[in-house]
C-alpha cells in the first residue's frame, strides 16, 4: 500500500479557524468541511511545499506558529487507490494573500471555534480538533 505524506495547516485568527468546503466531485470523504494541506512531494522544506500548495490552490501562504502532532488515515484517494495517509499537523497564521479557492466548487469560511460542532468535518479533522479540545 502506498503511503502519502501530507502537511496539514490549522489556520487560526483569534478565535476563528479557516475551513474549506470540499469540491464534492473530488472529495474522497462524504463530509464536506476540512482543513488545508498538501502532499509533501519534490524538493523543499515542509513549509515551502505546504505554501506552494496553499498558494496554488487557495491564494495564500502561512507561517507555522506551532507544530502539533501527526495523525494517520487509510482511505481511497482521488484515483480510487487505497492509500495510507500520514498527516503532519501544524497551527498556522496567514502570512500573505487573501484566501480564496481557485476551484469554483470549493468554499472557504472563517468559523468560530465554538461553532465547529455545527459543521460536518472529515475524519482527520475531527481527530485533530478533538486533540486541540475544539470538539468533544
Amino acid at each position: 500500500m502506498k503511503t502519502v505524506l501530507m502537511a496539514i495547516a490549522v489556520i487560526k485568527d483569534g478565535d476563528k479557524i479557516l475551513l474549506r468546503k470540499f469540491d464534492p466531485n473530488r472529495n474522497p470523504y462524504k463530509e464536506p468541511w476540512g482543513l488545508f494541506g498538501g502532499k509533501l512531494e519534490g524538493d523543499g522544506t515542509v513549509v515551502e511545499l505546504l505554501n506552494k500548495e496553499l498558494e496554488e490552490r487557495w491564494n495564500m501562504t502561512v507561517r507555522i506558529t506551532e507544530r502539533l502532532s501527526w495523525d494517520e488515515d487509510q482511505k481511497k484517494d482521488h484515483d480510487g487507490e487505497e492509500k495510507r495517509f500520514l498527516y503532519l499537523d501544524a497551527m498556522c497564521e496567514l502570512a500573505s494573500g487573501e484566501p480564496s479557492p481557485k476551484n469554483p466548487n470549493e468554499e472557504l469560511k472563517w468559523v468560530e471555534i465554538s461553532k465547529l460542532p455545527e459543521y460536518s468535518h472529515v475524519p482527520p479533522g475531527i481527530t485533530l480538533f478533538k486533540k486541540l479540545g475544539y470538539l468533544k
